[in-house]
């Protein structure tokens, strides 16, 4: 696994992780749609860090961002679903957000280099 795709992931999660807590920690958000915000949020962050650093990929920018927002949805269903499932269960939601991301980060790295970049 490259340690640049590890970098971009590390700061993608902390501005996802920062705008949840400021959502829903600070301003009280419904859990659910704070999820769903900060990780759009973390989204445009992501793709940037992936397509011009990490993957280094030229050409193809329409196919590449359609297909890392084929991977992003997918994510965010799962993210959204997971997170309040954990909570449900009584984890803490930054606790519940942090065991998803985990999760989905070793899955994505494969997707991306051998789908959305290659």
């Amino acid at each position: 696994m490259s340690f640049r795709f590890l970098l971009a992931g590390g700061l993608s999660f902390a501005v996802d992780f920062a705008a949840l807590y400021l959502l829903h920690g600070v301003a009280g958000v419904w859990l659910p749609l704070a999820t769903a915000t900060a990780f759009t949020v973390a989204f445009f962050v992501n793709f940037a860090l992936n397509r011009t650093w990490v993957f280094q990929a030229t050409g193809g920018a329409g196919r590449h961002l359609f297909r890392y927002t084929c991977l992003v949805a997918a994510n965010l269903a799962v993210t959204v679903a997971l997170v309040a499932a954990l909570t449900a269960l009584g984890t803490p939601y930054l606790i519940a957000k942090a065991c998803c991301t985990g999760t989905l980060f070793i899955a994505n790295y494969f997707v991306s280099k051998k789908w959305i970049y290659a």
